[in-house]
């Protein structure tokens, strides 16, 4: 099977371990387009036949009017005079989504939604315009793959779509290194290896260096907050999509509030490592300006986590069919008002997290989601 992977950056953690599973499962040739070229994480491109980058314009103040027009070009005259069994785009993004004859490069158009789309993407300033693109697109389109939890909401903003819907889901590589953890370590034991203070409950702001995640919000809120100063300590993985001047902001008020905290930065981290930090996390605050439901925020639910959540993100949609818990709030203020309550009462919450726990084994493991990416597949070509 000849497959066209559209993506947003081809160095992602999920991209690559997409391929890799994939590769594993099935005989595939995978090339892949980008959009946003980055090394930034720090993955290999053996998995990939081939990888095709496209270049934006590089003058800040024009690059808005032109870049969704620029970089669309760019896919088009790649797909000039080829042909492929499968064009899949995992992260509906604007260049993407003004393309016109997609459907003659391939037997089979199916997109894959990341979360944040449908309110966040934008043309030229415009939402609205990129919304009606994306509808006109959708006429093309043979099938969304997407988590089944998600279907209503993705299928209720595109009126015009008449194809498939099928249910897979991304999978989590340190989740395959989380079980075996802690089965051999315990969360103070994982604090300790990570020069955390066992004595204190950590708590994850943000699960990557992207501002969306609100990790400056929430440093204001805990400023009002100095009983938790000798009870918490904060955790920020400032390594996938930071920049250095947003790393540097969150640093410095980080040791302007005072609290004790752990900040990663300027490097990659190992499945092994990503699972330790997991395993010693207390709390996870979800408190996103959008987000979907994140295979990180899973991983988080599987180490015995509680986790804090914005109601906006409408997370209820997927824990509940999935058998995990958590707790709502409406805020950042709400938030941090509730963590000072979780956190006076922890031992409340474990009979939540052990069944999170539980819940979480068979769900979310590379090889167990990438069967029904395989069928999917499968079933399309027949």
């Amino acid at each position: 099977m000849n497959l066209l992977l559209i993506v947003g950056a081809a160095n992602d953690i999920f991209i690559y371990n997409y391929a890799k599973w994939l590769k594993a499962s099935m005989n595939v040739c995978i090339d892949v387009f980008e959009f946003y070229h980055s090394n930034q994480q720090g993955y290999g491109y053996e998995y990939f036949d081939n990888v095709i980058s496209a270049k934006g314009c590089d003058i800040p103040k024009i690059r808005v009017f032109v870049d969704s027009c620029l970089l669309g070009g760019q896919l088009k005259k790649y797909l000039n005079n080829k042909m492929y069994d499968i064009i899949h785009c995992q992260w509906i993004v604007a260049p993407f989504v003004l393309q016109r004859n997609l459907k003659k490069h391939c037997k089979k158009l199916i997109l894959t939604f990341w979360g944040g789309e449908f309110d966040k993407q934008k043309i030229l300033y415009s939402n609205k315009l990129y919304r009606y693109n994306l509808n006109r697109l959708s006429k093309q389109v043979d099938c969304i793959i997407n988590d089944y939890n998600g279907k209503m909401a993705i299928l209720n903003n595109l009126p015009y779509y008449k194809g498939d819907f099928k249910a897979a889901s991304l999978g989590s590589a340190p989740l395959e290194e989380l079980y075996n953890l802690m089965q051999e370590e315990s969360k103070t034991e994982s604090k300790k290896k990570l020069n955390m203070p066992s004595d204190k409950q950590v708590v994850l702001i943000g699960y990557s260096g992207k501002a969306i995640h609100r990790q400056l919000p929430i440093i204001k809120e805990l400023h009002k907050y100095p009983q938790l100063k000798e009870k918490i300590h904060i955790l920020a993985p400032m390594t996938r999509g930071a920049s250095k001047d947003f790393v540097l902001l969150v640093e410095n008020e980080l040791n302007e509030l005072g609290f004790s905290y752990t900040l990663i930065k300027d490097r990659f981290l190992t499945d092994e490592e990503m699972a330790r930090i997991r395993n010693a996390t207390d709390v996870v605050l979800q408190f996103s300006e959008w987000d979907g439901f994140s295979r990180s925020i899973i991983e988080c639910l599987c180490a015995k986590s509680i986790l804090l959540y914005g109601d906006w993100l409408e997370y209820e949609n997927y824990l509940t069919p999935s058998g995990f818990e958590g707790v709502a709030v409406s805020s950042v203020e709400d938030g941090i008002f509730t963590l000072s309550n979780v956190i006076a009462n922890m031992f409340d919450y474990q009979e939540i997290t052990q069944k999170n726990c539980e819940n979480g084994r068979h769900q979310a493991l590379w090889s167990y989601c990438i069967k029904d990416w395989v069928n999917a597949y499968t079933d399309l070509l027949k």
